[in-house]
């Protein structure tokens, strides 16, 4: 596989910004018990936005892999080994489930029960980015010069 677009959207959204699902609820606990309050609610907030960062993310590869005709699993995993990504837990799967990553994309432990079921609802995270889009959609066509 050469360089190309799924390589860029699947690095970082795999490995730094799942990183942040992760990571986010260990460290406001931490900044919690320091008594930093503050600081514990803007990392709250990061971690909650990162969801919906990954979920872009997810989407687009899931995309990019439908159209060349290949396996989203599979191609993720390549995609590792060739960058040399090792992703190492602990995951918070409940952040990672939310943005919709399978989990037998990154948990060796994980069996075919837990694959997605593909008429499952657009879970909360997508209908926002669904709305998100939609508003992106009308602020660029008010922008547009009329003629």
């Amino acid at each position: 596989m050469s360089y190309s677009y799924e390589k860029r959207t699947t690095v970082p959204p795999s490995d730094s910004e799942a990183r942040g699902l992760d990571a986010g609820p260990r460290l406001v606990q931490k900044l919690i018990g320091f008594g930093d309050s503050r600081t514990s609610n803007i990392v709250a907030r990061i971690a909650d936005e990162e969801v919906a960062h990954v979920a872009v993310g997810v989407h687009w590869f899931v995309s990019v892999c439908q159209r060349m005709g290949s396996a989203p699993c599979s191609t993720f995993k390549d995609l590792l080994k060739e960058y040399n990504v090792e992703l190492k837990g602990p995951f918070n799967f409940s952040a990672r489930d939310e943005a919709g990553i399978p989990r037998d994309w990154y948990d060796t432990s994980a069996t075919s029960e837990i694959k997605q079921d593909k008429s499952e609802p657009l879970s909360e995270v997508y209908e926002r980015l669904a709305c998100i889009i939609s508003m992106e959609n009308e602020n660029s066509s008010l922008n547009r010069p009329s003629g």
